[in-house]
């Protein structure tokens, strides 16, 4: 006889029969799936269409999402499905899906990864040498015919051709302006400069006379100079560019421009009467700066020391006032010179060279440089030329002037054996000339340290000036003219322009020390870096934004009547093509220097724009080169 189990025993027997049939019949049942493929098609002008799948079981009533770096893409319902997802550029994508009912499931993920970085074509080093050096000679090439040209004429063929290039006066183009009833204004003295800079054919000239404006500097960031005495002071840079050395520091000597700015203009005799003494501004500056520096220096630029240990001065106090006193006297020419009473105030004579009144030089004797001293009672033209011979025939001038003709063209850091090479040169031209500029440019451009520098170097190379870099810009771009004028006029400012304008420093002392180094990697290697100084954050984020602007408004101009315009016909046609707009890139702005790093940030910015796109290709492509170190350093 059966006996009747309680009524809890049958409700739990109940429910682990229930329990035990659920767990049979899933362990029977094929699990919910949700399998994700995607591959990618050919690519086209660095794009491609991917191709997703998925099959799924489980999910027959359920929406698949398909999702793309974490954004969702599209969906698509039933057991399997497709999407193409087209127009990608070359790169990694994620790709996932997940279905959407009650029992939601993601699939699995697929990393994707297609194309890769256009390896540049094989670069011929002569071609990539004659790019690099155009950056050097000039601002850089403005075509890649230039560079061809350098190539089949070799360097120094092309140097002997600048030499002779024919060019424009600042003068004359002031002149021209008058010529059409136009008025001459402060602004215009710039237009003139960035005309030279810009347009004009003597191109080593332009590089040269601009390096040399850095170091023997007039200012007119007051401003107060006048703008035909501006016009001189650059064609005197323009023409003695090439000449000698000491010819170069009579003429700036004698500049108005340049008395002005330093006082040399109407500097006058010392009066023991009433105490006054001759202004030493001229005299501390000329020495310091424009000739041979504080201390004294070996050939290969290294300082002189004593048996201390200690540099050794060039020269002191007494020296600074034998030379006062030889810029005594000394005021616009045009003037009657004898008549005393003229000599303050003079009639104002900005275009011709300083002239002397005997009445007011200092006639006692003078000490200068190395013990030498002029004696009482020479003439004030007898007594310049002496003190100019003392500055020109110091040993200091050829390490001193040569390592900043250098640094402006070549590198920040040249070699010790690269400076006594050139030093050489500086005194000797190899037919007994002292200070040939000719030789000695010739010498700092063909020399193996310019032409070869070392890959590994981690000295060799320089920060490139913002005015350089724009002209190189703007020549690269096609820049033209309207009407054989332009309206580039002040771009120093920082916070929206260059941070750097010709004849706009702040001082005397240029727009950076060529003593000044970089805190940091630079500095404990004990390198210097120039440019650096003059690279704030401002600066550089205003220089940036004024090159993107250039590059939005396609030219520039304060004045639209004399606007520069940009002619980008042969970057739109070769835009299209990623390969071919990065070889114009390559060596219309990088000197044919591109990274591969570099060649990868462009490739992808460029390919994220279609093809069919090439004037916003372009914009993207030029944002992006003109902070790209290929560009914005020179090696």
């Amino acid at each position: 006889m059966l006996r009747r189990w309680p009524a809890d025993y049958r409700s739990l027997l109940i429910g682990s029969i229930v329990v035990l049939i659920w767990l049979l019949a899933s362990l029977s049942a094929p699990a919910a799936t949700l399998t994700l493929t995607a591959t990618a098609g050919p690519i086209s002008n660095g794009r491609a269409t991917v191709t997703a799948s998925y099959t799924s079981s489980g999910h027959d009533n359920d929406t698949v999402r398909l999702y793309v770096n974490g954004k969702r893409w599209g969906a698509s319902a039933g057991a399997s499905g497709m999407w193409d997802v087209p127009d990608l550029a070359v790169g990694t994508y994620k790709f996932i899906a997940r279905t959407n009912g009650s029992n939601a499931q993601w699939s699995n993920e697929v990393i994707l990864t297609f194309g890769t970085v256009t390896p540049p074509a094989a670069s011929d080093p002569k071609r990539v040498d004659a790019a690099r050096f155009l950056t050097q000679a000039s601002f850089g090439a403005r075509t890649t015919a230039d560079i061809d040209d350098v190539v089949n004429r070799s360097p120094a063929v092309w140097l002997d051709s600048q030499f002779t290039a024919p060019w424009g006066t600042h003068a004359s183009y002031l002149a021209a302006i008058r010529a059409t009833g136009g008025r001459v204004e402060e602004q215009h003295i710039y237009e003139a400069i960035w005309q030279n800079l810009i347009f004009g054919d003597a191109r080593l000239r332009a590089r040269v006379a601009l390096a040399l404006s850095e170091i023997m500097v007039v200012s007119n960031i007051a401003p107060d100079q006048d703008t035909d005495a501006l016009a001189f002071w650059m064609d005197t840079l323009y023409k003695n560019a090439f000449g000698d050395y000491r010819t170069l520091l009579r003429d700036v000597t004698l500049q108005p421009a340049m008395g002005y700015y330093l006082n040399m203009l109407g500097n006058d005799k010392e009066d023991p009467a009433t105490g006054r003494m001759p202004n030493e501004n001229y005299a501390r500056e000329v020495l310091q700066l424009f000739s041979i520096g504080l201390v004294q220096l070996n050939d290969d630029g290294t300082p002189k020391r004593d048996a201390a240990g200690q540099t050794i001065p060039t020269y002191d106090q007494t020296v600074v006032q034998g030379f006062a006193k030889v810029f005594t006297g000394w005021s616009f020419g045009g003037n009657d010179t004898s008549f005393s009473a003229g000599f303050n105030p003079p009639k104002e004579n900005w275009t011709l060279e300083m002239a002397n009144w005997p009445s007011h030089h200092s006639t006692g004797p003078k000490q200068l440089l190395n013990g030498v001293a002029l004696p009482a009672g020479q003439s004030a033209q007898k007594d310049l030329s002496d003190a100019l011979d003392n500055i020109a025939n110091h040993p200091n001038v050829g390490p001193f002037m040569a390592k900043r003709l250098i640094q402006f063209l070549v590198t920040s850091n040249p070699s010790p054996a690269y400076m006594t090479r050139v030093v050489a040169v500086w005194n000797n031209n190899g037919a007994g000339v002292r200070g040939d500029l000719k030789a000695v440019v010739r010498a700092i451009l063909l020399d193996d340290e310019a032409r070869s520098p070392s890959a590994a170097s981690v000295s060799y190379g320089k920060l490139r000036e913002p005015m350089v870099r724009f002209v190189h810009f703007v020549n690269a771009l096609g820049g033209k003219s309207k009407n054989g004028r332009n309206s580039v006029w002040w771009l120093d400012s920082p916070d929206d322009y260059l941070g750097q304008s010709p004849l706009l420093s702040a001082s005397v002392f240029n727009f950076f020390s060529p003593f000044y180094t970089r805190p940091g990697a630079i500095a404990q290697a004990g390198l210097v870096a120039p440019e650096f100084q003059n690279a704030s954050d401002t600066q550089v984020v205003g220089s940036t934004n004024f090159f993107s602007r250039m590059i939005s408004d396609g030219g520039i101009g304060f004045d639209d009547t004399n606007r520069v315009d940009f002619d980008t016909t042969p970057w739109l046609a070769a835009a299209s093509s990623t390969a071919s707009l990065l070889d114009r890139i390559n060596w219309l702005l990088f000197s044919g220097s591109m990274s591969n790093s570099t060649r990868a940030v462009l490739e992808k910015a460029i390919n994220a724009v279609p093809a069919n796109r090439p004037s916003d290709r372009l914009l993207v492509a030029l944002n992006i080169a003109v902070i790209a170190p290929e560009f914005v350093v020179q090696r």
